[in-house]
């Protein structure tokens, strides 16, 4: 039976430091969003609720003061915090976000068909879930809501249990952190009736946290989107790929009733095989994924038969899943025509180190390949026949530089070679992507070397994944078309 979630109320979350700052944040909110939570957590002044009830106009806002302990910023005592909220009933605010733990006595004071009762656990899962959920729900609040930290696909699937035993009443119920993510995008499906987001971009209220806009846009929230079958990101850390609303774009333009969703594991040997039949349980079946770092050589052996090497898909047919490797078909296609006397490095010794070394063996080109542990550097060359490197050595002259390691994901990151290896001539294949591009790419631009960068690289892979996911053939220049603007333009620098 397919799932929609368009029943649930999309609530986009922000902590203006002024009244000021709180006024102006009316143009950013997002389509779709139906709610709009104002965190009282970090004012540098008294408020004026009523300014920005009216600022608001006739958008539903929803009122929040959360301490420090419990995941936010209020630094004020008791008496102060319910001070501001009983305001913010005053002032006309549609919804009053109480705290179970320290907030019940306002619950006497409160209109509680405007309440929403909330529980935030910092450090982990609770305990006693079912406990907790049974004092909250006899309260008379309008909403309950649960929020723990998930540290690995078994806390999140603990929380998406609960949701889906209790979905359609007041629970929402979902988890903080990486690996809470992918609760915030399942946990509507499952009858969740408020899903937070951002309400702009890269200022989250809590980890994890998704933008209201992706909420909407990527995964279908309060939008009627049909879903029978998951696919799925498996990596490390997830938060950053573009992967979802590339391929959420695809099933939604192709009528396929699959949503895609992040989930980050902590390891992919230990909790891929229970992470499968649980997903089948919640009526949400995993039909296929594509693996990200770390995990890329880890899934190969996960596939049947397994197999030694690097994958970054798994297609499940019947019992069992498959494997294929995108990346390397996408590499062959950057690679130039080998030249007389012209040779490659590969930078890093992880699954997609192999790919690249693969792809660039069966296009001809010789390679060397450096990482910083040695021990994996010898073994990957003598995996793949490329000379191992022991150190770099900034004169000597690379016709192809390919960068595997994730160096660059991070501004702050350093490169991962000296910057004298670009020049004109040189290509450099980039594998890490981020908004404004990597300091890597930017180097080797400003050097005049040709580029390559991850955004294409991800187009390239993911247009051949598109393929094995739903069967139709989709071209890079459809994926990029298929992207929200919002999210496209960032990356596409050159």
């Amino acid at each position: 039976m397919a799932l929609t979630a368009e029943k649930t109320s999309i609530v986009a979350s922000f902590v203006p430091a002024s009244v000021r700052e709180a006024v102006e944040a009316t143009s950013s909110v997002p389509e779709g969003a139906g709610i709009v939570e104002v965190r009282l957590d970090r004012f540098d002044e008294a408020p004026d609720l009523r300014a920005i009830r009216q600022a608001f106009g006739g958008v539903a806002l929803m009122a929040t003061a959360r301490s420090i302990a419990e995941g936010g910023g209020f630094t004020g005592g008791a008496e102060e915090r319910r001070r501001l909220l009983r305001e913010a009933v005053d002032a006309g605010f549609d919804w009053i976000d109480v705290e179970f733990r320290s907030g019940l006595d306002l619950l006497r004071e409160l209109p509680t068909d405007r309440v929403i009762l909330s529980f935030h656990d910092v450090n982990g899962i609770p305990p006693d879930l079912a406990g907790l959920l049974l004092a909250m729900e006899a309260t008379r609040a309008a909403h309950v809501k649960i929020v723990a930290t998930a540290k690995d696909s078994r806390d999140a699937l603990t929380l998406l249990r609960l949701q889906k035993e209790r979905g359609g009443g007041r629970l929402s119920c979902f988890g903080m952190g990486e690996a809470g993510i992918a609760t915030r995008a399942l946990a509507p499906y499952l009858g969740a009736r408020l899903a937070f987001g951002a309400l702009r971009a890269g200022e989250v209220t809590a980890p994890g946290q998704l933008p209201a806009a992706d909420l909407s846009e990527i995964y279908g929230v309060s939008r009627p989107r049909r879903v029978e079958s998951l696919f799925s990101i498996l990596g490390g850390v997830v938060s950053h790929s573009l992967s979802p609303a590339i391929h959420n774009a695809c099933f939604e333009a192709y009528g396929i009733p699959s949503l895609y969703v992040p989930f980050a594991l902590r390891s992919l040997r230990e909790e891929f095989r229970p992470l499968v039949p649980a997903l089948d349980d919640l009526g949400v079946p995993l039909r296929g994924a594509s693996v990200t770092v770390p995990f890329k050589e880890e899934a190969a052996l996960e596939a049947t038969p397994a197999e030694k090497g690097a994958v970054n898909t798994l297609l499940r047919k019947g019992g069992a899943f498959s494997s294929a490797n995108t990346d390397r078909t996408a590499i062959v296609s950057f690679l130039p025509p080998p030249s007389p006397g012209g040779r490659a490095l590969v930078l890093g010794a992880g699954g997609t180190a192999r790919a690249a070394l693969e792809a660039l063996r069966s296009a001809g080109w010789p390679a060397a390949v450096f990482s910083r542990t040695a021990s994996r550097t010898r073994d990957l060359a003598a995996d793949t026949g490329a000379t191992c490197l022991e150190s770099l050595d900034p004169s000597r002259r690379w016709d192809v530089l390919f960068n595997a390691t994730p160096l660059g994901m991070k501004e702050e990151d350093p490169l991962p070679c000296p910057a004298a290896m670009l020049a004109p001539g040189v290509l450099l294949i980039d594998a890490p992507y981020r908004p404004g591009g990597t300091a890597l790419a930017r180097a080797a631009r400003r050097a005049g070397a040709a580029v390559r960068d991850g955004f294409d690289l991800l187009l390239a892979q993911a247009a051949l994944q598109v393929t094995l996911f739903s069967g139709r053939g989709a071209t890079v220049d459809e994926l990029r078309s298929r992207l929200p603007e919002r999210i496209r333009r960032p990356f596409e620098v050159k």
